[in-house]
Formats: structure tokens, C-alpha cells, sequence
């Protein structure tokens, strides 16, 4: 059988790509086959395995896409930001354009629906260590904050950057398709002003 032109074999990796990260994301790792990728994406069996070793291997490079689009929106803008308001204020701005993006819209729960077995080992442990690559933007930029003397956080910050982090997973993961974009915004806008009533110096933030 002639191999595809280059082109054709991008279009085909590309379709298969988006559909399996758009199963997972919504059913999980158990709760997909690769027959069912496969079918969605209108390939065969062996054209997905032409392009991937095996199911962990696909979920994987979905899970890797899914970190860097929170790197891309969240993290990396409140890196960048030296004033610690406005990078926490990056957070949360960063989170509500994460959410328009039509994928995570579909649904991403299913990322951490993750069954605890050998063969999901890797993908646990790349998921660990996102998590915990989040949690110390999130603590480094609060840190930054108190030094600045923007922030009292009254011994809080280890436990408030994982209160941060479960706020951004509880707004982002849960199925935000049944709510517009207003709503999004007004829900992320409410937690924003939260923590700069609860632990602002100087009041609240602007709006978002």
C-alpha cells in the first residue's frame, strides 16, 4: 500500500488528534477504546496505530496538549507579570479565555479520570507533576505578592495556592458548555474579588 503524501498524513494525524482528545476529555481513559477513536475519527484501526504505539501512548500526547494550554493562558502570563496583582489577576483572565476554547468547552474532566494500574503509571505521574508545577506558579506569585506588601495571607500560602488551584480545576473541568460567556465571566470575576477581599492589602482588583 502507497504511503500518503505528507500533507494528507498531517490532515490524518491532526483529525485524529482532535477527536481523541475530545473522548478522553469527556469519557476518560477507560471510558474509550481505541476502535472508538479510530471510528470517530473516520480512520482505521491501523492508520491510528501507524501514527501512535498504543492508547497511553494517545493519551498522553492529549494530556501533554491539555498542560500547555493551561501553560499558555494561566501560567506563563502570571509568570511573566512581575506585579503580583496584576499577575493573579493573569489567572483568573487566563482561565475564563481558556474556557472559550471550543475543545475545553466539549469537556476535560475525563483527564483526571485516571484508573490507578501499571499501564497508566506515566500518565499519572505526567499529570502529578503538572499539577504540582501549578501549584508553585500559584504559590511563587501569592509569595511575591506578600513581599510586595500586597497581600497578608496570614500564614495561608501553602494551603491557599491548592485552594487556588482547586478553584481553577473546579471552574475549567466541570462542563461549562451549559453556560455562556457571560456566566463564566461573572463566576470567575466573583472568585477574583474573593481573594482580594479576603487577603488584598489595598482593596479590590479592577474588574477582569
Amino acid at each position: 500500500m502507497p504511503r500518503k503524501p505528507a500533507h494528507q498524513q498531517f490532515d490524518t494525524l491532526k483529525a485524529l488528534q482532535e477527536r481523541a482528545f475530545d473522548l478522553f476529555g469527556r469519557f476518560g481513559y477507560d471510558g474509550v477504546s481505541i476502535g472508538d477513536i479510530a471510528k470517530s475519527a473516520n480512520l482505521s484501526k491501523g492508520a491510528l496505530y501507524w501514527h501512535y504505539a498504543g492508547k497511553e501512548a494517545l493519551f498522553l500526547d492529549c494530556l501533554k496538549r491539555l498542560h500547555a494550554l493551561f501553560n499558555e493562558f494561566v501560567f506563563a502570563p502570571m509568570t511573566a507579570e512581575p506585579d503580583a496583582r496584576r499577575a493573579v489577576l493573569n489567572l483568573f483572565r487566563g482561565v475564563e479565555r481558556l474556557a472559550e476554547i471550543p475543545s475545553i468547552r466539549n469537556g476535560i474532566a475525563g483527564f483526571w479520570l485516571l484508573p490507578a494500574t501499571p499501564e497508566t503509571a506515566d500518565l499519572a505521574a505526567s499529570q502529578r507533576e503538572f499539577e504540582l508545577a501549578s501549584k508553585q506558579v500559584v504559590e511563587t506569585t501569592l509569595q511575591r505578592g506578600v513581599d510586595q506588601g500586597h497581600f497578608d495571607l496570614h500564614g495561608d500560602l501553602e494551603d491557599f495556592s491548592r485552594a487556588v488551584i482547586a478553584l481553577v480545576e473546579a471552574v475549567v473541568i466541570l462542563p461549562l458548555r451549559y453556560q455562556s460567556h457571560e456566566e463564566v465571566h461573572q463566576i470567575v470575576d466573583v472568585l477574583a474579588r474573593a481573594l482580594f477581599r479576603a487577603y488584598a492589602k489595598a482593596g479590590l482588583p479592577p474588574p477582569i
